[in-house]
This record gives C-alpha cells, sequence and structure tokens, in this order.
C-alpha cells in the first residue's frame, strides 16, 4: 500500500503540472472561445482516483489529507471560473491568476509532502510532524522496560500537551494549527537529547521517552523542554508570532509499573499541571 501511495501521488504531481500549463494556455493564448472551453475543462482523474484508493487504507482520523482534498476542490472549481469569467478576447486579470497560482501552489505542496510521507511510512512516522507515531510505540516502550529490568537503569516517560491549542484553531484556523504542531515538533527535536525518542500520540500531544534517565535528570530534560516552548515565538505566515506554551506530566519507572500504568500516572499528572495553570510540570 505504501509504495501504490507513493507512485499514485507522483503520477498526481506529473498530471497536476501538465494541468497547469494547459491553464495557462487558455487564460493568455488560446482567449478566443475560452469560456466555451473552460466548461469542458477537468481536472485530471489521478488525485480523486488516489483519495478514493489508497488514501482510504490509512489509519482513520488524516485532517491533512481531507484539507488537501478540499484545496484540490477548490483549486479546480476557482480554475474553472476564472477562466469562464474573463473578458472574451483578454487575459485573466492579475488577482484572478495570482488567487489560482496560490491554490495550485498550496495544494502541490501539500501533494509532495504527502509523497515524502509515503516514503518514510514504513518507519512508523507521523505525517504531519515527522515525529514517530503509535505504529510500533508499545514495542518500543516495552523494549525499554525490558533494558530497565535488566540493568535498573530507570528511564522517564514524560507526556506534553499544547496549551490553549483549541483556541488556537478556532481563531486562527486548521492550517495555522497544523503548523504549530509541525514547530512543536521541531521544539521537541532540538531540546531532548539525541538518543531519547519523540512520539506524536494524536491531536496536540506528544510523550518523549528519556531514556536511562532517573526522575531528577528527566526534570532537568522536561524542564529545558518547557522553557523552549516559552522561548520560542512561532512563526505564522501573513500574522504576528504566535507565543505557545505546553504543560507536562512525567513519571519514572518503577519495577512494578507497567507501561500501561506509566503512561495512565503521566496522563493524569498532566491533567494536574493543565488545572493548576498550564505551563508547568507536574510528577507522577
Amino acid at each position: 500500500m505504501i509504495l501504490t501511495g507513493e507512485t499514485s501521488l507522483a503520477r498526481v504531481i506529473d498530471d497536476h503540472i501538465d494541468w497547469f500549463v494547459a491553464w495557462h494556455r487558455l487564460a493568455f493564448i488560446a482567449i478566443a472561445g475560452r469560456a466555451e472551453q473552460a466548461k469542458n475543462f477537468l481536472p485530471p482523474p489521478g488525485f480523486a482516483a488516489w483519495f478514493k484508493g489508497p488514501a482510504q487504507q490509512l489509519p482513520q482520523d488524516q485532517p491533512v489529507i481531507d484539507r488537501i482534498a478540499v484545496l484540490h476542490d477548490q483549486l479546480h472549481t476557482l480554475a474553472r471560473l476564472v477562466l469562464m469569467k474573463a473578458p472574451e478576447g483578454e487575459s485573466v486579470s492579475e488577482a484572478d491568476y495570482n488567487a489560482v497560482t496560490g491554490k495550485y501552489h498550496a495544494f502541490m505542496n501539500g501533494v509532495r509532502r504527502l509523497e515524502r510521507a509515503f516514503a518514510v511510512a514504513a518507519s512508523g512516522l507521523d505525517l504531519l510532524t515527522g515525529l514517530r507515531s503509535r505504529v510500533g510505540l508499545a514495542e518500543d516502550l516495552m523494549r525499554e522496560q525490558g533494558r530497565f529490568a535488566r540493568t535498573g537503569q530507570a528511564f522517564c516517560l514524560a507526556i506534553a500537551d499544547i496549551d490553549h491549542f483549541k483556541a488556537i484553531n478556532d481563531n486562527h484556523g486548521h492550517d495555522v494549527g497544523d503548523h504549530v504542531l509541525a514547530a512543536a515538533a521541531d521544539i521537541i527535536s532540538r531540546s531532548i537529547r539525541s538518543f531519547d525518542d519523540a512520539y506524536r500520540l494524536g491531536g496536540e500531544e506528544f510523550l518523549i521517552c528519556l531514556k536511562e534517565t532517573p526522575l531528577a535528570q528527566a526534570q532537568v530534560v522536561v524542564e529545558r523542554l518547557r522553557g523552549a516552548f516559552a522561548e520560542t515565538p512561532i512563526a505564522v505566515t501573513g500574522k504576528q508570532p504566535l507565543s505557545v506554551t505546553a504543560s507536562f506530566g512525567l513519571i519514572e519507572s518503577k519495577r512494578e509499573h507497567t507501561i500501561e500504568e506509566m503512561l495512565h500516572a503521566a496522563d493524569q499528572a498532566l491533567y494536574r499541571a493543565k488545572k493548576a495553570g498550564r505551563n508547568r510540570i507536574e510528577v507522577a
């Protein structure tokens, strides 16, 4: 399925490049009888076929893919309308041209990101953030627990949650929300150590596994991460940079704890951090 999805998206990119060349011809060269030709100027069929085929084999709840599908519909609807409304015998207006090219580049960039994500999907990477996903998470944590049982060297788990993320989506839109999630993943990757692991659990929640790390040392690492969130405004195109903070629930491994119990306790600690005012760390 991964190879099929990657190959299909490559075809979508090629077809849309050809389509855009044809659109330019109608917009600026073949302007006689253009409105009539525009009625039958249909999108290439490749994206619809991919969306109804390989994309449906992915795990559910894929808002990035859904938004690219919306962009695809908006692009082709706008491109056809611009051709139909342009004055007979004249080129399309600069404003209309810029509107279509903006949608085109947004759609193509989205498809290219998906294509790159398919190329690495076998390693269980999250499509949006590039962090590890839930795929293989249980096995990874069980492996760390097994090492702890053999060596006695504790490890810690931290669950991070972006504060007031719903308000970001509500006030700025889901595209900005996705940008914040990707930027948060970058902050996490830069702030933890190279041998630690970070995962996107879903939504705005992330899990960090601090290997061979007792609680006191883990608190230093997570405090550095909390500070990095608070001190790193996230640049947003056309808007003021967003100040974002995060809350954390932290737990150290104990021999009597299962992984499920550790995750539950860390989640409860995160809840306490949220309730206590956010932008803080609570230890389970």
